[in-house]
């Protein structure tokens, strides 16, 4: 939820099946090569509820149904927001005490973001390159930046991760006090003090374990080409020593473009690419984000073939 639709190739039933029990999201089968980490054997698109829903999914609509579908996805946004909102905060109550993590909450929350995924028609989303999490523990995961369902696709990664996201979003009804629950890092855009305790909150993060995802953009892109990167999520990384892992959205604009509410579902990729270690950069920001943004420019175009 910056900053808070899916041609699935399913592997395995077991593969939905462990992340869905495992509040960390860390199964043997969701790191396997080319992997969906959230879709089930029959090759459903990503959080698909019912056999029903995959029918749906897999019609044309058309321009009558799609614009049908468009009314009555908006509403089911909202409304489910409303409801999943009060078993998220009991689960909050419940294990806050003793989970100070948030893991049981983290993967409430990211089964919640994952299953609109499900209810896109004919839409897919392909998660490859989950295997280069095998041996990643704690990272900065970055990530360009296309729309608005990028947050969606991001809660498919079989880890868990704190978002670092503009605090306009935490004043959102249900959606923003559930990023609070959860104990994500906000940040005011544009405004000193506040890029500075957001640094420093993240650092208190990153010290206590967890992992963060942050878009370097700072902002979508509106031409597909990313933007400059800002210094944070690098600075962060090596001062906390941990790796930094490149992710590559493609396909989410198409989606859902910037400043549009018309949804136009379209297959949506997203490649996690091996992580770049401090020691790989000489402990130098720098030629991090520039090794990382070559990564991800390479990746892009591969994608776009």
């Amino acid at each position: 939820m910056t900053s808070p639709l899916a041609d699935s190739t399913a592997r395995s039933t077991a593969t939905r099946s462990s992340e869905s029990l495992s509040p960390d999201g860390l199964s043997t089968g969701a790191l396997s090569a080319d992997s969906n980490a959230d879709s089930n054997a029959s090759g459903a698109p990503l959080g698909a509820p019912s056999a029903s829903i995959r029918a749906l999914s897999a019609c044309r609509l058309g321009p009558l149904g799609l614009a049908i579908y468009n009314v009555l996805y908006w509403p089911y946004l909202l409304g489910s927001c409303v409801l999943l909102f009060a078993p998220a905060s009991l689960l909050w109550l419940l294990t806050a005490p003793w989970d100070p993590k948030r893991r049981w909450l983290g993967a409430f929350t990211r089964w919640w973001g994952r299953h609109y995924l499900g209810w896109a028609p004919y839409a897919g989303l392909r998660v490859t390159g989950a295997e280069h999490l095998a041996s990643v523990e704690q990272a900065v995961y970055v990530s360009n930046h296309l729309s608005m369902v990028d947050i969606l696709a991001l809660y498919a990664l079989p880890r868990p991760f704190l978002w670092v996201s503009k605090i306009e979003n935490f004043y959102v009804p249900f959606l923003g006090w559930n990023m609070w629950l959860n104990r994500y890092v906000p940040l005011r855009r544009g405004y000193l003090p506040s890029i500075m305790r957001m640094y420093r909150t993240c650092v208190r993060r990153l010290g206590e374990g967890f992992s963060l995802c942050l878009f370097p953009e700072g902002t979508r892109s509106e031409t597909g080409r990313m933007r400059p990167f800002y210094p944070g999520a690098f600075r962060l990384a090596l001062r906390a020593g941990v790796p930094v892992v490149p992710l590559v959205l493609e396909g989410s604009d198409r989606v859902l473009p910037k400043k549009r509410l018309q949804i136009a579902p379209q297959p949506v990729t997203l490649r996690v690419l091996p992580p770049v270690t401090p020691e790989e950069v000489g402990h130098d920001w720098r030629r991090l984000r520039d090794e990382v943004r070559r990564r991800m420019e390479r990746a892009q175009a591969e994608l776009h073939g």
